[in-house]
């Protein structure tokens, strides 16, 4: 009674252990190879609670689940706190939480299953794929792909079945290791006469799933496409407020004039590039009203010395007082805008209030006083000298569909694509390298190179391979340039898709159906089977 017990009481320790190790996989520590404890740690806090055996405890291993989330998650988000309060925070937390609560559930139907280590992996990849489309557009964030970004050798395989295959491999191979350990020390241990040889013969299948995972991880990968030509590219990023400490009584005016002065001096007396880029929240104010007329001087004087620029802006929307475009303005050489990309992906509760009629009274809500209008589709924007450019916004970096439609809409793939975003909100904290590696990885998947441009610092350039070149500080008036190659083909996870991602989906529906028809009592199968008089 008191080994179970101890079981019992270590197994919510060994569930904060794999949340543990997932935070610390992703930045600001960024020990990818981590990542192969998490699975398996959750795993064997499953293990410890079945082994207890206190009672019924169906949600018990729901409860295991949840605390690995809150472990990762909670610190991990921590950054949301300035913008959204602890109420936001805890709330994104909480559903992280519900969805590793939800994935430990599942698996705990399958812990002494000879394919748990092919089901686990199933199951990991089909939770981070549903919560990246659920609720309110999803929230990937964290996800075990992310953390293999720099140095990890299994990033190229992403060109072939994207940041998903990194998730499933993983999975696979450090629950495959777990279960050859668990099934080792078992055999050994209970071997009588048999010789170690022949008590180890039960290893062979998680053993052979484990090498089989590491030989993929390894001879699935391929180039990066063909280029074609090179694209000179100017980055200028310009909010060095630190709104926290030292509030200015007009942000808008401040960062865009800081802005133009940082592309007139890094331009000089030089060429000018053939693309200057200023990031997200750029422009503030719409160019158009009065309110915007004094930007309106300072985008002219830097787009005139600029090339052609893209920069991030805020447009009215029909309603002005109620509504808003977050866009991405293109002007040629004369600063008359020529095209833009309107946001696709906004967030909930930052960008629009879901529901706000039925939410309104809620006092937090004041910080989004305007509902951002969505884009109708996918966008291209070409250059005078007809390169084609896809743009990403904010955290539409989370959303593979949203990189895949910009980047093939129109007759030809774009050549090159721009990440623009602010993540000034988040003041000094690990966010701006989290959001960067979810660039690498989309870089690497759609193999082009990526200008990421945040208006607080962070930003890069990021070649097909993920490598981040030219990082930026965090609030500093700074610029980078670059000749940047440009794409001439496609990687087969850009010209297929989130296949594996849509298929994990589906099949951990199946698992589950599974799980629930096991799961059920003996007394509640007979009582379903007819309640007429016994034979």
């Amino acid at each position: 009674m008191i080994a179970r017990r101890g079981l019992s009481a270590g197994a919510p320790a060994v569930a904060a252990a794999s949340g543990l190790v997932l935070l610390a996989a992703h930045p600001p520590v960024g020990w990818w190879w981590l990542t192969f404890a998490h699975p398996p740690l959750l795993i064997a806090a499953l293990w410890l609670a079945a082994t207890a055996d206190e009672g019924p405890g169906r949600w018990r291993p729901f409860g295991l689940g949840a605390v690995a989330g809150l472990v990762a998650f909670g610190p991990m988000l921590s950054w949301l706190i300035a913008p959204a309060g602890y109420v936001g925070w805890g709330l994104l937390v909480g559903v992280q939480a519900v969805w590793m609560g939800l994935l430990a559930l599942l698996l705990s139907r399958f812990l002494d299953h000879r394919l748990l280590p092919v089901i686990a992996a199933i199951g990991w990849t089909a939770i981070d794929a549903w919560r990246a489309i659920f609720p309110l557009n999803g929230f990937e964030w964290g996800a075990i792909a992310y953390a293999h970004v720099d140095a990890s050798w299994m990033l190229p395989m992403a060109r072939v079945v994207g940041g998903r295959g990194i998730t499933l491999i993983v999975a696979l191979v450090g629950v495959a290791a777990a279960v050859a350990a668990r099934q080792t020390v078992r055999q050994i241990r209970g071997r009588g006469d048999r010789s170690i040889e022949d008590a180890l013969t039960g290893t062979t299948l998680p053993l052979g799933l484990m090498v089989g995972g590491l030989l993929v991880s390894i001879l699935i990968t391929i180039e990066a496409p063909p280029t074609e030509g090179t694209l000179d590219v100017l980055v200028v990023q310009g909010n060095d407020i630190r709104h926290w400490e030292d509030p200015v009584p007009d942000p808008p005016t401040t960062i865009t004039t800081n802005l133009r002065d940082e592309t007139l001096a890094a331009i000089g007396d030089g060429p000018p590039p053939d693309l200057t880029v200023w990031p997200e929240s750029s422009i503030d104010r719409d160019l158009t009203t009065e309110r915007g007329a004094n930007l309106r001087s300072l985008v002219d004087e830097a787009a005139g010395v600029a090339g052609e620029m893209v920069a991030g802006a805020t447009m009215d929307g029909p309603d002005p007082a109620a509504n808003r475009f977050i866009a991405a303005l293109q002007f040629d050489g004369d600063a008359q805008e020529v095209d833009r990309y309107v946001k696709r992906r906004l967030v909930p509760f930052g960008e629009y209030i879901p529901a706000r009629e039925l939410l309104d009274w809620f006092p937090p809500l004041e910080q989004v006083p305007r509902d951002a209008i969505s884009g109708s589709g996918p966008q291209q924007l070409s250059t005078a000298q007809q390169v084609r450019l896809a743009v990403i916004i904010c955290f539409e970096t989370l959303f593979t569909d949203i990189w895949r439609t910009n980047i093939l809409t129109g007759d030809d793939p774009a050549q090159l694509v721009l990440s623009l975003t602010n993540d000034a909100s988040f003041r000094d904290s690990a966010e701006p390298a989290q959001h960067l590696a979810q660039v690498q990885l989309r870089a690497v998947e759609t193999g082009r190179w990526v200008v990421h441009a945040s208006i607080a610092g962070g930003s890069a350039f990021v070649d097909p391979a993920g490598n981040a070149h030219d990082v930026t500080p965090l609030f500093a008036v700074d610029s980078i340039r670059r000749d940047l190659p440009l794409a001439a083909g496609q990687t087969p996870y850009l010209a297929t898709g989130d296949i594996l991602g849509w298929t994990a989906r589906i099949a951990v529906l199946g698992l589950a159906a599974l799980a629930w028809i096991g799961g059920r009592r003996p007394d509640e199968t007979s009582e379903a089977a007819g309640s007429g008089p016994p034979g």
